[in-house]
């Protein structure tokens, strides 16, 4: 069970973050504080300041604003809480202070917690490349209530936008006054302040003769509240350091599939001398009987020999062993082949080591195993079929 200290717990978004708890089974709100407690009710304990907070909890989740960072920090590291900033309006010296404070503790900031505007992000930068040359301008929409501006979404967009870009653009805030010809190294950054409008952002690509625009609208606070708890989540399986939802949706997309295949056997040729032509020569036996090979592993050499192990249909197994007959072969059939895939595999460390120590927690034993860029292969005993399945689904929440 995630315990979670809620700052801000009676704004806007500290009341949305209540209700999207209350659905949830792993975490539970603990404490909640808000400089307005003073009278008001919840399921949970209510103080004014973080000195009054009697609970003890795992990470706290901060929709307050920027002028209570800092004894925030002190707070969570202290008593070695990770943290969400969910808050926006940090100054260059917040943002120091709250890169300082990630060294020696779990900190999670965005400015904006919804998963579809960050994914929207990575959106914008791929087409700033692909667009170069179109002129880019950048707007957003929120409500009348809504104190900075321009958001801290756009700016997050903007930065994104330049990182991308080599830093070459800079930002023009409106267009008031000016009497000159757009620049090409301008990105355009409007304010639009109105109504109840939950928040919307555009971003534009206009050439010659052709535009594309990039829109992310949120009908709804929730998608904020969500993601501050997936961000939660997220922090209670991480070390100390700074992240964002980058992070979050690199590990979601690290593995996105799970293939299993019932319709392979384990071959190995043990004590093969340990000269390249010897192993090369039994794979050509194999191709020049039409046999299919998979999974491959070969043993360091010792004492001038190796073994070799691969993978093959059960259904070519008998002519495997016909073929290499001199290898005294053995060919195990039962066995499972699982795989595991996702495009963010590639630019995120630690998947493997999560994958070994999910299936090492279950008591499965590895046979086999190879990996590329975006796929991890294993082979296991049959026997821990459901076993492995079960757990590898809980360590990436795929069905």
């Amino acid at each position: 069970m995630i315990r979670i200290l809620l700052n801000g717990a009676m704004g806007k978004m500290g009341r949305m973050v209540t209700e999207m708890v209350a659905a949830e089974s792993n975490m539970e709100i603990v404490a909640g504080v808000d400089r307005f407690a003073a009278g008001a009710s919840a399921s949970f304990p209510l103080s004014e300041s973080l000195d009054g907070v009697k609970a003890t909890a795992d990470v706290l989740i901060d929709f307050s604003g920027p002028d209570a960072l800092h004894d925030i920090l002190a707070y969570c590291r202290t008593r070695e809480m990770a943290v969400v900033l969910a808050t926006t309006g940090y100054s260059p010296e917040d943002l120091a202070a709250i890169a300082e404070a990630a060294e020696g503790m779990r900190v999670f900031r965005s400015a904006n917690m919804s998963i579809g505007i960050n994914l929207m992000m990575d959106l914008t930068r791929d087409a700033a490349v692909a667009l170069k040359g179109f002129d880019i301008e950048i707007i957003e929409m929120h409500h009348n209530t809504k104190a900075d501006s321009p958001s801290g979404t756009a700016l997050m967009l903007a930065d994104g936008i330049n990182k991308e870009l080599m830093n070459t653009k800079r930002y023009l805030f409106g267009r008031h006054t000016k009497t000159e010809r757009r620049k090409s190294d301008e990105i355009g950054i409007h304010a639009i302040r109105g109504g109840s409008i939950t928040g919307e952002h555009r971003v534009m690509y206009i050439g010659q003769d052709e535009q594309i625009t990039l829109t992310h609208s949120a009908s709804s606070r929730r998608i904020y509240a969500v993601g501050a708890l997936r961000a939660a989540e997220f922090l209670m399986r991480s070390d100390v350091g700074l992240y964002n939802m980058q992070d979050l949706l690199l590990e979601q997309a690290s593995v996105t599939s799970l293939l299993i295949d019932k319709e392979q056997a384990m071959f190995t040729a043990w004590d093969v001398p340990a000269q390249p032509k010897v192993v090369a020569g039994i794979f050509s036996q194999l191709g020049g009987a039409g046999v299919l090979v998979d999974m491959i592993s070969q043993t360091s050499p010792r004492n001038g020999m190796l073994d070799v192990s691969f993978t093959l249909p059960r259904g070519d197994a008998a002519k495997a062993r016909d073929v290499l007959a001199d290898r005294n072969p053995e060919i195990n059939e039962a066995v499972i082949k699982l795989t595991i895939e996702g495009p963010g595999m590639e630019r995120q460390s630690g998947v493997a080591a999560r994958v070994l120590d999910q299936l090492a927690g279950a008591d499965v034993g590895i046979l086999m195993i190879t990996t590329s860029e975006t796929k991890i292969s294993l082979l296991i005993d049959e026997a821990k079929e459901s076993t492995a399945i079960q757990a590898l689904r809980a360590a990436f929440r795929f069905d």
